[in-house]
């Protein structure tokens, strides 16, 4: 997904001060893991009496044996025949929902152990978004060092198996202290969080195991470049895996759950791909700020001009989509086509640019020693064309991404990005974390 995606979604809440939001794509898991939860694991669950959902398959196919051999028992003397104590359905959909926002608590705990070691070593942490296929840490920097990287890829994983031991712990230690219902659940947990756990140690970049192998490897070399160049190929070895696994699995058993597995190694591919070109765009620019690209000749507007001479003198003059508006020399807001447009047309004569405008949020506003792949992110998660440099609340000018995308093309094609080796030390790096 790309970064202004992973931005979007809806706020929950912000825990340890970690903006954490959930993108639309995750109700579909939800849908889909609330039924499958209900539906088919649960009722095996409690055909194993609170156990493993393989041994109510188990249990299944003895109880189809029975009926088979005794057609005229009732469902309830088979049930007692067999030491069958089924739950109500009620509670396999109360259990689902359970198991369902449960996950989602183990996958924010996944997420928030990687944001909360980053914080501590220094890096700057822009939240966490729920998605489609888990979770994502936003990290605004990639670590300044092996031991960091290493730190901060490792967390995830052992918060999950902690959590996922201490689930085990309780269904195999002290299982018989609860209910049925209450050991499904532990069971559940468990498995599912020590999945989580193998699942991101696969050592393909950007899974937390690739972020380790690639601390591994830039220790070794002394050299991001090289390390991340081996770690993402990596990384789309295993999504090739898991394509042809999905696809094999699909001919054998027709499932369409199948294709999810091919569904992750897509994903798995592109976001290797995308990290890898993410370091090449991080040479590339090296050493260039915003003050390189800085356009100090920009048409601003006056808070008391009414909308309508702002429509004819400005929006049809300079063909702009917004402009940005100053008041004594500061920049107090931006004013754009969707501002005017959700005015009514008759009343543009009588509303002023103060009364339609947007205040500019502190995180799209940049300063002239911002580095220029920060702001490049910065303006692909807002879908901006440009944003406003401010010094001391004045506004400087502006730097347009259209303008760093021709530098970047630029400096790639005459071959100026620095030697690999030039940039062992590590650069700070907008690829975001990827966690399936």
């Amino acid at each position: 997904m790309a970064a202004g995606v992973l931005a979007s979604g809806l706020s929950i809440g912000r825990p340890f001060g970690v903006t954490v939001r959930v993108h639309a794509s995750w109700l579909l898991v939800f849908v889909l893991l609330l039924f499958s939860l209900a539906t088919q694991v649960l009722p095996l669950m409690n055909m194993a009496d609170g156990g493993p959902w393989w041994q109510g398959v188990e249990m299944a196919g003895r109880l189809a044996t029975y009926e088979r051999q005794f057609p005229q028992a009732t469902p309830a003397e088979v049930d007692r025949a067999l030491h069958i104590q089924r739950w109500p359905p009620w509670q396999h959909w109360a259990l689902g929902l359970v198991g369902t926002l449960g996950l989602f608590v183990c996958v924010l705990a996944h997420e928030l152990s990687h944001s909360l070691v980053a914080r501590a070593s220094g890096m700057r942490v822009e939240g966490i978004t729920l998605f489609v296929f888990g979770g994502v840490s936003r990290l605004g920097d990639e670590p300044p060092s092996a031991p960091v990287e290493f730190k901060v890829a490792i967390a995830g994983p052992l918060v999950s198996l902690g959590i996922g031991g201490l689930c085990l712990g309780l269904y195999y230690g002290a299982g018989a202290a609860f209910a049925s219902q209450g050991r499904a659940l532990l069971f559940y947990f468990g498995f599912i969080n020590t999945m989580l756990a193998a699942f991101n140690l696969l050592p393909g970049f950007p899974l937390d195991g690739g972020r380790v192998l690639r601390s591994i490897l830039w220790r070794r070399y002394a050299d991001l470049h090289r390390a991340t160049a081996i770690a993402s190929r990596w990384g789309k070895i295993f999504g090739a895996a898991f394509i042809a696994l999905g696809v094999i699995q699909f001919a054998v058993t027709y499932s369409v759950a199948s294709l999810w597995m091919v569904f992750i190694g897509l994903f798995l591919r592109y976001a290797a791909g995308a990290a890898y070109q993410q370091m090449a765009i991080r040479e590339a620019f090296a050493g260039q700020t915003v003050r390189d690209l800085l356009q100090e000749q920009v048409v601003t507007v006056d808070p008391g001009l009414p909308l309508d001479r702002l429509v004819d003198d400005f929006f049809y003059r300079f063909r702009f989509r917004s402009f940005p508006v100053l008041e004594d020399g500061r920049l107090v807001g931006m004013v754009g086509l969707k501002d005017v447009q959700a005015v009514p047309r008759a009343d543009w004569p009588a509303t002023l640019v103060r009364d339609a405008m947007h205040r500019v949020a502190d995180e799209h506003v940049v300063r002239p020693e911002d580095d220029l792949v920060n702001v490049l992110r910065k303006m692909t998660s807002a879908d901006k064309g440009y944003l406003p440099v401010v010094v001391d609340g004045r506004l400087s000018g502006i730097v347009t991404r259209h303008d760093i995308m021709n530098l970047l093309h630029v400096r790639m094609e005459l071959g100026e990005a620095p030697s690999h080796g030039a940039r062992a030390a590590g650069t700070p790096h907008a690829q975001p974390a990827v966690r399936a």
